[in-house]
């Protein structure tokens, strides 16, 4: 990321630089234990599994040591564990390790000159000209390569490798053996990277960093300019990916993920030669995006877990300090005063112990330090500091703040020591949750209502954290959010009353932060009646401070336990008490509502369950009102009407909320908070092209067909056609062709359902026996991972159903509903060999067909999966809707957004 005229200039700054010249010397100190041994080179292709890398007692991540491959000690019992899937979960930080300390060791040579560290790069480089292409490009999770299980992996790693390699050869360091080993290693690696293309994506621009700095490697014009000026290069994703109001769509953690990809890429652009922060609009930008996560920051100075984000973590964590301190250095300074303001407070901040980043291994192994200083850094960050910092700058004082493309207000009192923030805005990609109108409140150094987040990938509760019950969002008759963006109504960031408000659907909550204590109030506008549910989940101890009975209660859900329901000894407010620690507060639950607790997932990491509540109400028109007393100070909350009067020993205050309006009246003095919005601020459409819109008929029969794996009884007049590379969704190979992998299929309908026959075109096929080992691979069901048929359907209006159609034994067809909890009806069928592949015939049972074929078509899909032999993995699939695509992370689901069209004949 350095061409040789820079170097000169860079050893003087660190020379005469305090702050570089100390971090250049515990740079050489972290490098002395790689000089006294080299290191272990794993052997084997990174695993994602469920089991591996944890712990099997309490589910905690094993602390990573690069000195230990078959040891790995669980931080929480102390106890190591060994074995083969533990050690493929510690190759993937260890490979990422390894390039890491090339570049760190490449980097002190280029500085120094030193033999020693230039002989160890050398021999770490050295040790993949081989092992790379030894370990296969199979059954990958999220696109090809060979180390990993995901291409975003391999892109960070190439970054680091082909750093090392690059920073050697600038200073000749490498001979003509070692850079032409080094070649055939990029030349892979960029036809990998190249190849996979995500779109707009956090993890595309670490792709797009990758493909500059092999551009720069070979000097490759071409490659170069795609790479940071194509749509999804560099420019392209600080241009989309971070919106008008600096923020990255899919929130705060993959906003700091694909920041530092970006600004990694920038200064592989700046070696290259474009200097692409001359241009002040895009500096402008680029310190927008900068400042985004600060302006969102909890007062602890943790980021919000919104979306799949991980929970409670700093950003006083080094990979993010550098993050702004890149940024101080290229748009800082006078312009941007605030960068500095920023860092100095993220450095007084004490430093947290967050586990490994795949972006940023430099503490592996070390204890770290109580507070972190600039001394800390990578190597990275000394080559793109500033020398100092500015010694006059103002304190860090956030305000309050709405982030119109996100649509998150953010509320803010006590010089921001109080924060309340009301979630809108769309659903964040593929990383969003149905949790549209959640709540987060922190208060007094406690985060009393937090967004859980998604803690692990590979943790079947990942599908609690990514409900609307997980959140403190407002659910309708006991179903999750269906995917919608909402609107911000209202924002108002007054001195001393402050408002802002949003509509999900026929759903309105607004929330009015005062000196003392805040009011949310949740209303359900229309005519027909539905239930109305606003979970509570308090991060505390809570007491139900008001006499009354608990009994058993109803409340449905796979991670729900202990349900009972409150009756309270007299009519008025409920009030629970939350106390954690030495603070406390207090919500008065106002109105007629039945108030519930159980017991569900604790917040990740916690390895516990935890209590919490849910108010509900039944009505056509309905509203939740609760005061969250933040000071201690309330002693009554009624309700007259829409009027709601909170009673304090020094006075009373009336709260009047109509729509987007609060009108506050105290001691006479009457308060209007409006800041009427316009709405959701759509962003450009960034994430990828259109899917398009298959459509067939279905025909009706009078009889049901045999469904005995044989055609007898179905209507041919209408086939489905599965034999396009566009209908291909492959994990590593492109698709061989429909002589090899291909699908006819026929749809007919009844008043009972519909009925499926699919006939696969498959040389060989792969069934899963039903006594095999679990895989436990993330989150994916083993049954995915063999041939078989995925089927979808969706009713207007109602949510998608899905079966998945496996092969058994003998004739026997292994039928699963895809989403249990939606209670799907039983589907029955059977299968046979045929000669040239397999044929499944199965009934999809649907009521209400005969009112979907008189008024529009039904959305259906058929997914066809792929296995192959030797592999752990399915290799692909076809999928009727099309794409093409790559198939990852998705599991059994499929977007109902991309589901075709059955016109139902007859």
């Amino acid at each position: 990321m350095i061409v040789e005229e820079m170097l000169a200039t860079r050893r003087d700054e660190i020379a005469a630089s305090p702050d570089l010249s100390a971090l250049y010397a515990r740079l050489v100190e972290r490098a002395a234990p790689v000089l006294e041994r080299m290191p272990v080179i794993p052997t084997v292709k990174a695993l994602l599994s469920r089991d591996g890398g944890v712990c099997p007692d309490d589910g905690t991540p094993l602390r990573f040591d690069p000195w230990s491959p078959d040891q790995h000690v669980c931080p929480r019992c102390g106890r190591a564990f060994g074995g083969e899937r533990h050690h493929a979960h510690w190759a993937r930080a260890q490979h990422l390790w390894v390039a890491e300390r090339a570049m760190h060791l490449a980097t002190l040579h280029a500085i120094d000159g030193s033999d020693a560290t230039a002989a160890r790069a050398r021999e770490l480089l050295a040790a993949y000209h081989t092992r790379y292409f030894e370990l296969p490009n199979r059954d990958n999770v999220l696109g090809p390569t060979h180390l990993f299980f995901s291409t975003y992996l391999e892109s960070i790693w190439i970054l680091h490798y082909i750093g090392a390699a690059h920073l050697l050869r600038t200073v000749g360091a490498l001979d003509d053996s070692e850079i032409e080993a080094v070649n055939a290693i990029a030349e892979e690696s960029a036809a990998l990277i190249g190849e996979f293309n995500e779109g707009m994506s956090n993890r595309q621009t670490w792709h797009a960093a990758a493909l500059t700095a092999l551009g720069v490697w070979f000097e490759d014009d071409d490659l170069l300019s795609m790479a940071i000026e194509g749509r999804t290069g560099l420019m392209g994703h600080l241009a989309d990916g971070f919106g008008a109001d600096g923020m990255w769509f899919e929130g705060e953690n993959y906003h700091l993920f694909a920041l530092r990809g970006l600004l990694i890429g920038l200064s592989w652009a700046r070696a290259a030669g474009a200097d692409l922060l001359a241009d002040p609009e895009v500096a402008e930008h680029l310190a927008m995006a900068l400042m985004a996560p600060a302006t969102t920051a909890l007062p602890d100075l943790t980021f919000p877990a919104r979306k799949d984000a991980r929970f409670g973590v700093s950003l006083a964590h080094p990979a993010y300090l550098e993050c702004w301190e890149a940024g101080q250095a290229w748009v800082g300074g006078t312009a941007h005063p605030e960068i500095a303001e920023w860092l100095r407070a993220l450095y007084a901040r004490p430093a947290q112990t967050e586990g490994t980043y795949d972006s940023y291994l430099v503490e592996a192994g070390e204890t770290v330090p109580p507070f972190r200083t600039r001394h800390d850094l990578s190597a990275w960050a000394l080559w793109t500091m500033a020398p100092s910092l500015p010694e006059s700058v103002s304190a860090w004082r956030p305000a309050s703040r709405l982030l119109e493309n996100q649509g998150l207000a953010i509320l803010r009192q006590a010089e921001g020591n109080v924060l309340a923030s009301l979630e809108c805005g769309g659903g964040g990609g593929g990383h969003g949750h149905p949790d549209r109108l959640h709540l987060t409140v922190f208060a007094h150094g406690v985060h009393w209502l937090p967004d859980p987040g998604a803690g692990s990938y590979v943790s079947r509760d990942l599908f609690w954290y990514r409900s609307t019950l997980a959140h403190n969002a407002p659910r309708l008759d006991g179903a999750d959010q269906q995917a919608a963006d909402t609107s911000s109504t209202a924002f108002d960031a007054g001195t001393v009353w402050q408002w802002a408000a949003g509509r999900w659907g026929d759903v309105q909550r607004g929330i009015l932060l005062g000196p003392d204590w805040l009011v949310d109030v949740v209303e359900l506008a229309g005519r027909d009646p539905h239930q109305l549910e606003l979970p509570w989940h308090l991060n505390a101890s809570v007491t139900v401070e008001t006499p009354g009975t608990w009994a058993p209660g109803e409340l449905a859900g796979e991670f729900i336990s202990d349900v009972e329901a409150f009756t309270p000894a007299a009519a008025g407010a409920i009030a629970l008490r939350a106390v954690a620690g030495d603070a406390s507060i207090r919500l008065w639950l106002v109105g007629d509502m039945t108030l519930l607790r159980a017991q569900a997932p604790g917040l990740p990491g916690a390895n516990a369950s935890a209590t919490f509540f849910v108010a509900r109400l039944s009505s056509p028109a309905s509203r939740l009102t609760t005061v969250v007393d933040l000071a201690g100070t309330v002693t009554a909350a009624t309700m007259a009407g829409s009027l709601l009067t909170i009673t304090t020993a020094a006075e009373a205050t009336t709260v009047q909320i109509n729509g987007a309006d609060a009108v506050v009246t105290q001691k006479g003095r009457i308060v209007t908070l409006a800041g009427r919005r316009g709405g959701l601020r759509s962003m450009p459409s960034i994430l990828k092209d259109p899917p398009m819109l298959a459509a067939a008929e279905a025909p009706w029969v009078d009889a049901p067909p045999a469904l005995d794996g044989t055609l007898a009884g179905f209507d041919r007049s209408a086939p489905l056609h599965l034999d396009d590379e566009v209908q291909y969704f492959r994990s590593e190979e492109p698709y061989a062709g429909p002589e090899a992998f291909a699908t006819r299929a026929w749809v007919n309908w009844d008043q009972h359902g519909i009925y499926v026959a699919v006939e696969v075109t498959k040389d060989e096929v792969i069934l899963r026996a039903d006594d095999a080992q679990p895989l436990l691979l993330d989150n994916d069901p083993d049954d995915i991972h063999a041939d078989g048929v995925q089927v979808c359907l969706q009713l207007a209006d109602h949510a998608p159903i899905s079966y998945l159609l496996r092969p058994g034994p003998d004739t026997d067809l292994r039928i699963r509903s895809i989403d249990a909890s939606m209670q799907s009806p039983p589907a029955h069928g059977a299968w046979q060999r045929t000669r040239t592949g397999y044929r499944i015939t199965a009934q999809i049972p649907c009521a209400g067909l005969d009112v979907v074929q008189a008024s529009q078509p039904l959305r259906f899909d058929l997914l066809i999966n792929e296995m192959q032999p030797g592999r752990v993995r399915r290799a692909g699939q076809l999928i009727w809707s099309g794409g093409p695509g790559w198939v990852y992370l998705r599991g059994d689901r499929f977007d109902p957004a991309r589901f075709g069209e059955l016109q139902l004949i007859g």
